[in-house]
């Protein structure tokens, strides 16, 4: 029985894995990423090895084996669907564009320079409108067209943002372009590499319905995984 963790900087995830998924789990990372590693432990017991993978993998002293993120999602993703050819990942505080060739790594793309591009940028828009991200999804479902947000920076697209309400834009319409912007630079990003049918949408963003559709808006095809806060720990789990 593997137990695979993922250390990501606001969340950390756990799998309990022996040729399939036993159990999983999610906690906060926060300031706390050891004990946050802890509390996996506690909820995730039986398990006689452990790998890790994430920002704070280092920190699980006890790992019989670390791997990247990148390597974590490639192997995890080609368990869920041996096909899938272009993995997204928009995680807290940064957001890959993964290639895989016949199940494999081949390239990929990260942004973790500039917020305006993670799940962190979602987090604080909602923030911004006095809304949960559950009501900040389900808003962005009801919109016909995303009003454009053009700032680079959260802090301009905040402004940008109050002003297209105080100026009575439709406040799902306002949403829908929020996810639409940070999903046009993630698309902007992966010029470099290019981006190739399968696509598989993972990472804490995928669980964000307005992330969706504004995916789907830009790409038209989508595959989401059923686990897609889980990809990370599964691929390490994967890596033993």
């Amino acid at each position: 029985m593997v137990l695979g963790i993922d250390v990501g900087s606001l969340y950390s995830k756990g799998v309990l894995f022996d040729g399939e998924i036993r159990k999983k789990v999610v906690v906060k990372t926060s300031y706390r990423p050891r004990e946050a590693i802890a509390e996996i432990k506690r909820e995730l017991w039986g398990y006689n090895l452990i790998a890790a993978t994430g920002y704070g993998r280092e920190l699980v002293t006890d790992a019989h084996r670390t791997i990247t993120e990148i390597s974590a999602f490639a192997r995890g993703a080609a368990y869920i669907d041996r096909t899938v050819r272009t993995i997204i990942d928009i995680g807290g505080q940064d957001s890959k564009v993964i290639k895989l060739k016949d199940g494999a790594l081949d390239r990929f793309v990260m942004n973790d320079r500039c917020a305006a591009g993670t799940g962190n940028f979602i987090e604080k828009m909602a923030q911004a409108l006095d809304l949960t991200l559950e009501e900040f999804g389900a808003l962005a479902l009801k919109s016909g067209r995303p009003e454009p947000i053009d700032s680079l920076c959260v802090v301009m697209a905040e402004t940008e943002i109050l002003s297209l309400v105080s100026e009575g834009k439709r406040i799902e319409d306002i949403i829908f372009g929020i996810c639409d912007s940070l999903i046009r630079r993630i698309i902007g990003i992966s010029g470099q590499i290019g981006i190739e049918d399968p696509v598989l949408f993972c990472g804490g963003g995928a669980l964000n319905p307005g992330l969706v559709k504004a995916l789907e808006h830009n790409l038209h095809s989508v595959m989401q995984s059923p686990i897609p806060q889980y990809v990370g720990a599964l691929g390490a789990a994967l890596s033993i």
